[in-house]
Order: C-alpha cells, then sequence, then structure tokens
C-alpha cells in the first residue's frame, strides 16, 4: 500500500486530515482549450500517467460513490465552480480508486461535477488502490477538512465509522484532527427526532442549539424548544438558559416524588441556589461528620457545561 496511507491502518497514528495532502496532491490546471478537452467518443483514451503521478480519465469512465459522506451539492456551487473551471481548468486532481472496469470517486465529486457541467471530457485524477473502508475515510476527511458537509451528514459519517468499523470515538477524532468531546456530541444529535435532523440539515439550527435541545428527554419538548428558536431567532445562550430552567423544574419534581414523606432536604435554600447557579439537580445531604454535595447531569454535553462552569478540566 502507498505510504501516505500507511497511517491508516497503524498506530498510534497522526491524524489522516494532517496528511490528506501526501494524498491529494496538486497538478497543472486543465484548462478548457487543453488537449484534455476532446470531443466524447465510443473508445476511451488511454490513460496517461505524468510524472506528477497525476491521470488524464475520459469522465465516462469515472462514477460517483453512492457511500460517500456528502450527499447534498446545491447548484449554486456546483455553478460557481464550473464558471471557475471554464476560466482556470480544474486546479486539483480528483481522488480515485480503480472500479468495475473503470474509477470510482474517493475525493472530489463536486470538482468532477462541475467539471462535466463545464464541458470537459477528460479531468486530471491521482489513482490509488483503497479498500472500502479506507476510501470512506478518507472522503469524510477531505469533506471535514474543507467544511463541506453539513453538520447532519458529518455525524452520519462519524456514526459509521463507529458502527461499521468498530472505531471508538476518540479514535474517530484522531482520524478527523478533532477532539473527541466534539465528535461524541456530534454523533448524539441523531438522537433527536428527525424533524429537528431537517432543520439542522438546513441550517436552521445549529450544533449548538442541538447540544442543548438534547438536554431535554421529552421528543415534543425538544420539537417545541426547536420551533421556538426558530420563531423567535434564539441565540445558544438564550436557548441554553430556558433548557436550564426546565431541567431545574424537572429535577425538583422528581427530588419531591423520591424522598418520603419524613424525609427532607438538609439544606432546601442552599439546594435551590446551587440549583439556580449550576442549572441542574443538586443534592445536599448531611452526615454525622459534615455531608455530601451531589451534582446530577443528563448527557455527556451537560456534563461538560458542569465542568466549564467549575473550571475544571475534564480528563
Amino acid at each position: 500500500m502507498d505510504k501516505a496511507l500507511q497511517g491508516l491502518k497503524k498506530g498510534p497514528r497522526m491524524a489522516l486530515g494532517r496528511g490528506l495532502s501526501a494524498l491529494v496532491s496538486s497538478a497543472p490546471a486543465v484548462p478548457v482549450t487543453s488537449p484534455q478537452v476532446v470531443e466524447n467518443t465510443a473508445v476511451s483514451a488511454p490513460v496517461e500517467v505524468l510524472s506528477s503521478g497525476v491521470s488524464y480519465v475520459d469522465v465516462a469512465r469515472i462514477s460517483g460513490n453512492p457511500e460517500q459522506p456528502r450527499h447534498d451539492f446545491p447548484e449554486s456551487e456546483i455553478t460557481e465552480l464550473s464558471e471557475s473551471i471554464k476560466a482556470l481548468g480544474v486546479l486539483q486532481p480528483i481522488l480515485v480508486r480503480p472500479w468495475a472496469g473503470g474509477y470510482q470517486i474517493i475525493a472530489g465529486e463536486r470538482r468532477f461535477r462541475a467539471a462535466i457541467r463545464a464541458g470537459l471530457f477528460q479531468v486530471p485524477v491521482m489513482i490509488k488502490e483503497l479498500n472500502d473502508r479506507d476510501t470512506f475515510e478518507v472522503a469524510l476527511v477531505e469533506n471535514v477538512q474543507r467544511l463541506n458537509l453539513n453538520p447532519l451528514e458529518e455525524a452520519k459519517g462519524y456514526q459509521r465509522l463507529m458502527d461499521e468499523f468498530n472505531l471508538s470515538a476518540n479514535e474517530v477524532a484522531e482520524k478527523v484532527g478533532k477532539d473527541r468531546a466534539t465528535v461524541a456530541n456530534l454523533v448524539r444529535v441523531l438522537k433527536l427526532p428527525q424533524v429537528i435532523q431537517e432543520m439542522l440539515k438546513e441550517g436552521k439550527l445549529s450544533v449548538g442549539h442541538a447540544k442543548a435541545i438534547l438536554t431535554v428527554k421529552e421528543p415534543a419538548a425538544q420539537e417545541n424548544l426547536a420551533n421556538k428558536v426558530i420563531e423567535e431567532n434564539l441565540s445558544v445562550r438564550a436557548l441554553e438558559a430556558i433548557v436550564s430552567r426546565e431541567v431545574v423544574i424537572e429535577s425538583s419534581k422528581k427530588v419531591k416524588s423520591q424522598r418520603g414523606a419524613g424525609e427532607i432536604a438538609a439544606y432546601p435554600e442552599l439546594e435551590e441556589r446551587l440549583r439556580n447557579a449550576l442549572g441542574t439537580k443538586v443534592s445536599v445531604k448531611k452526615t454525622k461528620q459534615g455531608g455530601t454535595i451531589e451534582l446530577h447531569y443528563f448527557s455527556d454535553s451537560e456534563l461538560d457545561r458542569l465542568v466549564d462552569i467549575l473550571n475544571v478540566a475534564r480528563v
């Protein structure tokens, strides 16, 4: 296997995102007036490999990858890029792998679509022998680096690496060059109702909004909060304040129902003050030699929030 891909297989590994340039090197632009823009014929031209490792391949021999993480390609993006290609050519080769007698795109489908729109019949490619796992990893990293994915696509990409390839959140974070909490929190948005996921996909909600909504467990309440964010154009901070009040109210109800008739809080006023300050359930229990203070959290993001408030580094 190519030396540039050894990091995909062995640990400890450098994040693939930092080594992607080793896979996709820059190549000379392919202007529309070059010999690579030829009349489309039934016979494919032979693949010529240049000294840079870049080949020129008929677009008819290249197919997209239905398993790639990105699925949304806005028409405006394709049109804008095709105009650039008409003027300057394809400035970066498309990464492909041998597939079904032709080639399958690993990274660069937007460039490929725009090149066809611009009228090119051949495009510059770099050919790599990659298996399905490596292909998906490279495609995911390339899209994450370029900020091409919407939050839902990115979350599904991370989830697929975990489910199909048995990777932990730490391992996924290593590959894409992000911290574990970012990956774990983003994957959690897939637990939201489908209608909220669509709002996130369409950009009506941010990931910050989604994380705040996740602290509320009832799906109907989650949808109400999402609609409130859109209707009132609420910031993440404003939503967090609303959610914190909801959590405190629910926590207080549970505490009252869980305590027996003869059991009362040792310091009810102190508990209430701590709940209001921290925005979560707090229990203060008195013992013969002091006592304990319990802070409750309801999700990983809630724990991260409490750690930030207490100004303590989370290991």
